[in-house]
């Protein structure tokens, strides 16, 4: 929230302290200060100029060429249109770079004359109201001189951070009210006297509430004869400051209640109240009703709060008014409603149209029920003002449920115990009176005073949260020091923490890095991976009933799309050689009711060029077998080794041409590939940073934690042979290794060294030519004895695949 420190000071005395020094104070009773700005500022940007040439340009009312004295800045020429010019006369010019509230100065070049600068009016200024003219200055003032040193530089803005269990803070009150007990000084009397005339308001509107759980109080003040108009500077100002604009004086009252005191408050016109009578009821979904900016919503969620008039609704309780009532050039008659609805209902509400408003975001935090006639009070006395117009005698308040005052146990020996302090009582019964806590003695044993909490802080329910607003506003920097106590017996990691830290370990030292990516996506990466509609990977997606934006709707199934997103991202900041890995969770929905499933994988993702071994190596593209072979590795830090297979298992954002299925045993692990062209451009992805692999595995039933079994360096040297064979093209060189691994021979390491088809090979066919690795820890190999080797995994071959031995 934006708060000014000029209207803080309104409600409690900050006497000498700096900007700065308020700041610090708010940040020690948990109101974060997030940025500290100077409004108005841009006054130190505008000096004063005087008017040495004037030459009126060709046509009249036209542009006219100005020469200005701007002091030590020199001599500066503007082309100014303003009417009034008078030479020798002094008026404000604002500098180039000057970041004025109607943008920004620029040095320009106007119909071939340079203009370095801009004069002024007040209202350009915010100063006064005039817009009609340039803003004279007192000819005795030199030239040069800043407007921030002649006005005052203007206010402080802080942003100040609110917790979300803080909506009492949401308004200058409320800070102002934190702030007066960390600074031990009581909050100003504002009283709000309301000038009352005219027929009563019980007259002209009547106010039902038919929803008393979901609407807590409704009232509301009757205006006669408030004309809109624009505000007054002062008002238009303040706002503008707090970021809000101006719309007009009726509309910008109430927004000016609304950071005053907290309450949204919303003004009718009340000659389109139908039948003069206000009714707070629920919709249910499917409902249509069309908002202040136009726009025609269309209620999803149960139980949506509209105020509605003797005819139709005419506004969203808690959200946004409606078209149909609004204020408007002809109104001469309003209606200031205040009310408290219920702050889960306005979240629902909110959430589920998408529609976010400075009114929907307090109440979601909750308000407080007894500002509602004080707000309305305070806005219908502004607006009478600013209006000239004339307040209702009568409040319109219907409230079904009645505040009741709520009692909070309060122990002071057991707070200091707690906390470690030895605070006296009087010392917490001043902190706490201070942010309206009110101890009592209490009528009960178990405590030693019942505290009353006041109506606009919901968020004190327990003993423990008294005992936290002591600590606020006696200072958190008074707790001692202590070290926290170790645990006496260490815990093991989790099996799946384990496993999923070796991985990480793994593939960072293969250069990978790790991706950490949302695990909401939107619904749509289900077509943009090509997936069918009976496919698994869509048909279990779980939906997000209340997602915070379109592109997280929906919990993901696959780890694919977040890497691709990550890659596309990469590639837009011109990273092209990419090598990323994530170690997260997937969410399937296999049953119709109940959460997803949750399951483990790691994926990663390979794109662009493979970097160079040596100087003297040139680079060359990423390609299936640097993923498979990190893969690999990945299993032989497992000690284990895993197949690849080309199965129907290939999901259809992978080329089956570059594709395979990862299984353990008999067990599917998941799947790598080349990602195809088509998914890669749904994705965005340049063509330009070639082609993109992936692979993704589940990884839950993976070991957490491997002891490799000691094998003694062989102290005999190897023998080794190369063995070329004819087989079919069809024939994986996999299913070859497998069939002669499992000899009764000691082959300790198989290589394919060589593949070759076509040329005067048969149609059909191909030659592979494997390096087999013989050695024994016994004895030296002789070459009667590889040779026998040799013949029976030729033999091998040849039975199982009609291989036939090339020379």
């Amino acid at each position: 929230m934006l708060a000014s420190l000029s209207w803080l000071g309104e409600f409690v005395e900050i006497g000498d302290l700096s900007p700065e020094e308020v700041a610090d104070r708010l940040v020690t009773v948990g109101l974060e200060v997030e940025g500290l700005s100077d409004f108005k500022g841009y006054l130190m940007d505008v000096v004063a100029a005087r008017v040495l040439e004037f030459e009126s340009g060709p046509e009249p009312g036209g542009l006219a060429r100005c020469l200005l004295d701007a002091g030590s800045r020199g001599r500066v020429q503007v082309m100014c249109g303003a009417p009034d010019i008078d030479p020798g006369g002094l008026y404000p010019l604002a500098l180039p770079g000057c970041e004025l509230p109607s943008g920004t100065v620029r040095s320009m070049t106007v119909r071939g004359s340079a203009s370095d600068g801009m004069l002024c009016s007040e209202a350009e200024l915010l100063v006064g109201e005039d817009s009609s003219g340039l803003m004279a200055l007192d000819r005795g003032i030199a030239p040069g001189t800043p407007l921030g040193d002649l006005y005052g530089r203007g206010d402080w803005i802080l942003e100040v951070g609110i917790t979300p269990n803080r909506g009492d803070a949401l308004s200058h009150l409320g800070i102002a009210r934190d702030l007066g007990a960390i600074l031990a000084r009581p909050l100003k009397s504002r009283p709000c006297p309301v000038a009352e005339d005219g027929p009563p308001a019980s007259e002209k509107i009547r106010v039902d509430i038919e929803c008393p759980d979901e609407a807590f109080r409704y009232c509301g003040r009757v205006v006669y004869g408030a004309r809109p108009a624009p505000s007054p500077v002062w008002l238009s100002s303040r706002l503008m400051s707090l970021g809000l604009r101006s719309i007009n004086n009726i509309v910008d009252v109430t927004n000016y209640v609304m950071l005053e005191l907290g309450l949204p408050l919303h003004a009718f016109d009340l000659g389109r109240i139908a039948g003069g009578r206000i009714a707070v009821r629920t919709f249910g979904p499917g409902t249509r009703f069309t908002t202040l900016d136009g726009q025609e919503r269309v209620m999803k969620a149960e139980g949506n709060v509209l105020i509605c008039d003797g005819e139709r609704p005419v506004a969203i309780g808690g959200v946004m008014g409606g078209l149909n009532s609004e204020v408007a050039e002809d109104t001469e008659d309003v209606f200031i409603e205040g009310a408290m609805f219920n702050p889960v209902n306005v979240r629902r509400t909110s959430k589920s149209l998408g529609l976010s408003t400075d009114a929907s975001f307090r109440f979601e935090r909750g308000q407080d029920v007894n500002m509602c006639p004080r707000a309305v009070d305070r806005a219908a006395s502004l607006i009478s003002e600013l209006t000239s117009g004339r307040v209702a005698p009568g409040l319109v308040d219907c409230c079904p449920r009645p505040w009741k005052p709520r009692f909070v146990p309060f122990t002071p020996a057991r707070c200091n115990a707690l906390l470690g302090t030895s605070h006296s009582e009087p010392e917490m019964d001043r902190a706490l009176g201070d942010l309206g806590v009110r101890l009592q003695p209490s009528q009960t044993t178990i405590c030693l005073y019942d505290a009353e909490i006041p109506s606009w802080r919901p968020d004190l329910t327990r003993e423990a949260d008294l005992f936290e607003e002591v600590m606020r506003i006696l200072d958190f920097g008074s707790l001692p020091a202590t070290l926290p106590k170790p645990p006496s017996v260490a815990q093991e990691p989790h099996a799946a923490y384990r496993t999923a830290e070796r991985i990480r370990g793994f593939m960072a030292g293969k250069g990978y890095t790790e991706l950490l990516s949302f695990s909401f996506l939107n619904a749509n990466f289900a077509d943009r991976l090509g997936l069918g509609a009976d496919h698994p990977l869509r048909r279990e997606i779980r939906m997000v009933a209340n997602p915070l934006s379109e592109e997280q709707g929906a919990l993901r199934t696959t780890i694919v799309p977040s890497l691709l997103n990550a890659a596309r991202l990469n590639q837009y900041h011109e990273q092209r050689d990419l090598a990323l890995f994530e170690l997260s969770r997937v969410f399937r929905q296999k049953a119709p009711e109940g959460a997803p499933d949750e399951i483990p994988m790691a994926g990663a993702l390979l794109a662009g060029d493979r970097e160079a071994t040596l100087w003297c190596e040139e680079k060359r593209p990423v390609d299936f077998f640097d993923l498979k072979g990190a893969v690999e590795a990945l299993a032989a830090s497992f000690t284990e080794s895993w197949e690849f297979v080309r199965d129907g298992t290939v999901p259809p954002y992978l080329d089956v041409r570059e594709a395979a299925a990862v299984r353990r045993g008999g067990e599917l692990l998941g799947h790598l590939g080349l990602v195809k062209a088509s998914v890669a451009d749904a994705f965005g992805l340049k063509k330009s940073g070639g082609p993109v692999y992936v692979f993704e595995l589940e990884t839950s039933s993976l070991p957490p934690s491997v002891s490799p079994a000691f094998e003694p360096f062989p102290g005999f040297p190897p023998a080794v042979r190369d063995l070329a064979v004819l087989v079919d093209e069809s024939v994986p060189a996999a299913d070859l290794e497998k069939a002669f691994s499992g000899g009764d021979y000691p082959l300790r390491k198989v290589a394919v060294f060589d593949l070759y088809t076509g040329g005067r090979l048969p149609p059909g066919k191909k030659s592979i030519a494997f390096r087999l690795y013989f050695q024994d820890c016994a004895r030296t190999l002789t070459e009667e004895l590889v040779s026998g080797y040799f013949k029976l995994i030729a033999g091998t071959l040849e039975k199982e695949f009609g291989a036939t031995l090339r020379s």
